[in-house]
């Protein structure tokens, strides 16, 4: 198991297909092989291993006279998204095209793979192979990231937000932004607003 920047996982999968990787997780512990990520991470990792070998009251006390966090176990949040268009499948770059100039518009399977020549299952199939994200997912992606930087910027409710990324219902698309970045949109809001 390794831990790597989350921007860069797509790369390194491909690189190192044999290694188990954890973009998501701050620290990963394998017995005597410890591993972070990220510019902090390090700080991170050092909280982790005095809470494994000394307590979580001294853990506690070091994160204070740090000014740092402790407990954080994920780096979902501060995630970049990778288009992952590092591959050679031509029509499966053009789809991921049309669908990032038109995430807030509804997509189907089938006038997808209709209007790019494929079959419905040839679409899915190639998709997956070239991105590693079925269409569906791929397209909750993109519209977690418009929605993280519309809340960065403020401004917007919610429920604006919701209807602007392309969803209907707030709770749902709620769900699915709290799933991609470990925060409910209020608690995303309040860490990466703006001063």
């Amino acid at each position: 198991m390794a831990k790597r920047q989350p921007l860069f996982a797509g790369q390194f999968r491909k690189r190192y297909p044999q290694i188990d990787l954890k973009p998501e997780r701050l620290v990963t512990d394998e017995g005597d092989l410890f591993c972070s990520g990220g510019y902090n991470a390090g700080t991170d990792l050092c909280l982790y291993l005095v809470e494994k070998y000394c307590g979580h009251e001294i853990a506690l006390q070091s994160s204070k006279s740090m000014i740092a966090d402790i407990g954080r176990t994920t780096q979902a949040p501060y995630a970049i998204f990778e288009f992952q268009k590092d591959h050679n499948d031509n029509r499966i770059l053009a789809v991921q095209q049309w669908i990032e100039d038109r995430f807030s518009q509804e997509h189907s399977y089938d006038q997808l793979a209709d209007k790019f020549g494929m079959s419905r299952r040839t679409f899915e199939r190639r998709f997956k192979a070239a991105t590693g994200d079925t269409p569906l997912f791929y397209l909750q992606r993109i519209r977690v990231e418009a929605a993280k930087r519309m809340l960065e910027n403020g401004g917007l409710s919610f429920d604006e937000i919701t209807y602007q990324v392309g969803y209907e219902d707030s709770s749902s698309f709620r769900k699915v932004f709290s799933k991609q970045t470990g925060l409910q949109p209020s608690a995303y809001r309040k860490k990466f607003q703006r001063i």
